[in-house]
């Protein structure tokens, strides 16, 4: 990380001042107590939110299973770490997973894509409350994280690695499973204001009974904005409304109901080569209804998603209009053979569509099914599967993926895991009456990584050291001399990922998150390269401190990245940056709390994608309450 705290060191010692300060708050605090010898203390909050219990995981079987016997690499993000972060950016949650990074063409509103392990973004599948949101109708069918403002989110948990075998197509890179505020009996809402004319105004209410339950939430966010291009002089503004809801119904003691829908709908100004007045607006509509079987031995579940995305892209040569469907049905089940061993499988059917209105109108089906096997007796647990997917356009694929959990002691494991990955072409890629290639082929991945971490995330003390490596064959690239999609070969990314925690007293944590990543384009006119948009070095760091006397919270987050290369061709350099947010909540009633934030409080001139802004300095300041 040399290349990054060379930049200036005059800089990097700011920060380390400001950690230094913050840490030695709680010292003082403490040595205003009785002499005592320092223990860890116990975790604050609560580990059940809403019902969710933040070890249990999805992404590893697609059924619950606890965190502490797969041997993937999974985070989980909480709604009380989210509300702690503050503010409607995604991408300053995200960024504390480590191997997350992120590439934006502007502010919030811009085109935002997220990279795992350094995946392209549509290589990443996400799914809100279950539903699969990418859209049909874009370039590579990856999901527009700017449609996802963090206010309303409960939960998030990022599995990082291939795992296709569970999850199907696009999950190369990783998956990405968003749960949005669930039934529960009160609300919340929160409003801030801040630079560059922002409002962001969000806010929830429910019920939450034993047979039944209902959740309602909605947002709106509006901001001036700043020019989306570095060389450009007139504010780009953004501006998004989102409502969604989610129910339960209990039929006996072996039948759920289970239902959610979310709409929104954005309006971002953007900037095509110059300052412009050219806009994108995006509506989305996405909903789940399903029911739950408790069947004895099986825990069955069924279930239909839909997901619909509009585009419109207004410009002086007149308006782009695409519009993407999928619909897909779900039958999954949970079945205990054995004491100690357990079969989870599933089947789907899944139809794509896209139409634009320069002559693009396609469909595609898919259809497969999974199984999986999962043994877990004391310290050990193993897990095994394949799945085979079936294609209107491109026949039979086969994954396989495994893991393995050890436990060494009490607070010590080690985990590993392989496995495979698959994205298909998408109907843009296909289909395009000026890019489209029929003959493309679907990428395949094969992940391999193996860790050891001790103690917990949500505990006093936790530490986690990954090792990984993925190799991606027929990668989907873009020749700009024939102007079309092709089938460029392989590409390897292999790395290391460091996580670490501690609460050395009460009410004070420290947190970092750091991954290295080295990737190498093997074949074509960029064999040897590294590949764009994907910096050698990411780092953050996080600091938090709860005053014993007003139950003042203050904290600062350090987001540290190399510098990288913005093409595969390696000719246009990335510089290195350091962005470091300073924030603070005061309770002022025990359901009202005031909180505001300095974001890039040293006003780093930075860029993740060449030519286009990132926010400058930004105060903002807000009211919280719940009941």
């Amino acid at each position: 990380m040399s290349d990054v705290f060379a930049n200036d060191g005059e800089f990097m010692r700011k920060y380390l001042y400001l950690l230094g300060v913050s840490a030695l708050l709680p010292t003082v605090s403490a040595a205003q107590e009785a002499d005592e010898a320092i223990e860890f203390a116990e975790p604050a909050g609560d580990d059940d939110i809403a019902g969710i219990d933040d070890r249990i995981v999805i992404t590893a079987t697609g059924a619950p299973e606890s965190i502490d016997d797969t041997g993937k690499t999974i985070t989980v993000i909480d709604e009380a770490e989210i509300d702690q972060i503050q503010g409607a950016d995604i991408t300053r949650v995200l960024e504390r997973v480590p191997g997350v990074v992120f590439n934006r063409n502007g502010g919030i509103g811009s085109t935002t894509s997220l990279r795992i392990r350094g995946s392209s973004n549509d290589q990443v599948l996400t799914l809100v409350d279950g539903v699969r949101v990418a859209d049909p109708s874009s370039v590579g069918e990856g999901y527009d994280f700017t449609n996802l403002l963090p206010g309303n989110i409960e939960r998030i948990e990022v599995l990082r690695g291939s795992n296709s075998t569970i999850w199907g197509s696009s999950a190369v890179g990783g998956v990405v499973l968003v749960t949005t505020a669930q039934p529960r009996t009160g609300g919340s809402a929160t409003v801030e204001y801040g630079s560059r004319d922002t409002v962001y105004v969000n806010g929830d209410v429910g019920y939450g009974g034993d047979d039944f339950g209902v959740s309602v939430y909605g947002s709106l966010f509006n901001t001036e904005g700043f020019s989306a291009l570095a060389s450009g002089t007139e504010d780009d503004g953004f501006e998004q409304t989102a409502v969604g809801g989610n129910a339960y119904l209990g039929l006996g003691d072996t039948v759920t109901l289970r239902a959610s829908g979310r709409y929104s709908d954005s309006l971002v100004e953007i900037d095509n080569g110059g300052d412009t007045l050219d806009t994108q607006a995006t509506d989305q509509y996405s909903g789940n209804i399903g029911a739950d079987f408790a069947l004895g031995l099986a825990d069955v579940f069924a279930g239909y998603t839909f997901a619909v995305t509009d585009r419109t892209s207004t410009s002086s040569f007149g308006p782009f209009i695409a519009n993407g469907t999928l619909d897909r049905l779900d039958l999954r089940a949970a079945i205990g053979l054995a004491p100690a061993l357990t079969l989870n499988t599933g089947g789907y059917y899944e139809w794509t569509g896209y139409t634009t209105n320069y002559g693009g109108d396609a469909k595609l089906e898919r259809r497969g099914g999974y199984a999986q096997l999962d043994y877990g007796s004391g310290p050990l647990h193993l897990a095994a599967g394949a799945r085979l997917a079936d294609g209107t356009l491109f026949g039979s694929e086969v994954t396989f993926g495994a893991d393995a959990s050890y436990r060494l002691s009490d607070v010590v494991r080690a985990r590993a895991s392989f496995g495979q990955g698959y994205k298909t072409p998408s109907l843009y890629q296909l289909y395009d009456a000026y890019s489209g290639n029929p003959d493309l082929t679907p990428e395949h991945s094969d992940n391999y990584d193996i860790g050891i971490e001790a103690g917990s995330a949500d505990g006093p003390l936790f530490a986690a050291l990954t090792f990984y490596l993925r190799d991606i064959e027929n990668q989907i690239d873009y020749d700009s001399t024939t102007f079309g999609y092709f089938n460029s070969g392989e590409v390897q990314a292999k790395g290391i990922e460091i996580e670490a925690g501690v609460q050395p007293v009460s009410g004070f944590a420290l947190r970092a998150a750091y991954a290295y990543l080295d990737t190498e384009v093997r074949n074509g006119p960029n064999a040897g390269n590294e590949q764009g948009r994907r910096p050698p070095h990411a780092l953050t760091l996080s600091a938090d401190w709860t005053s014993p006397f007003a139950g003042i919270e203050v904290g600062a987050d350090l987001r540290v990245v190399s510098s990288s290369f913005d093409t595969d061709a390696n000719t246009v350099r990335l510089d290195a940056y350091e962005v470091f947010d300073l924030r603070v909540a005061v309770p002022v009633h025990e359901r009202f709390e005031l909180f505001g934030r300095i974001e890039n409080l040293f006003d780093e001139d930075y860029q993740t994608a060449a030519g286009y802004n990132t926010p400058s300095r930004g105060a903002f300041v807000g009211i919280r309450t719940s009941y």
